[in-house]
């Protein structure tokens, strides 16, 4: 009997299921910085009060990082440079706004951005395994 872990089907499937978990995490996460809105408005409020310098622009850029990798990972495309992005870019996040140790709010996030850390880590690593989104095959012209 083989355990489904060691599966040709769970192999091929679970680092895509996980690649596309990683990318709806951003793709939701970018919903909050969509330009123009009042949660925009927020984030770049937010930010100012670490102190970020030009949080506007920064907030833009988070915006932009998120939508492109987080796609990226989702169909399978420059996933290893789209992992390594995020993961610098979580690892920035966790470093400026979630070291106040004394917060356990901010203790938590900090604990589960290792997490969101290490799997990028881990997809920046080993790439995409195997595509989300596979090219079609087209019939080959008869005429």
């Amino acid at each position: 009997m083989t355990l489904p872990h060691y599966s040709k089907t769970y192999t091929v499937w679970a680092p895509v299921a996980g690649r596309v978990m990683f990318g709806l995490l951003f793709l939701y996460a970018s919903y909050g910085k969509i330009p123009g809105t009042e949660s925009y408005r927020m984030a770049v409020d937010y930010s100012a009060g670490f102190w970020l310098p030009f949080p506007e622009v920064s907030i833009m850029l988070a915006f932009i990082l998120e939508i492109i990798a987080g796609i990226a990972l989702i169909v399978g495309w420059k996933t290893r440079i789209a992992a390594f992005l995020l993961m610098l870019y979580t690892a920035l996040l966790t470093l400026i706004f979630h070291t106040g140790f004394a917060d356990q709010m901010a203790t938590g996030f900090f604990v589960s951005h290792l997490g969101l850390i290490a799997g990028l880590l881990y997809i920046s690593v080993y790439g995409k395994q195997s595509e989300a989104v596979k090219k079609p095959i087209l019939p080959k012209d008869s005429s």
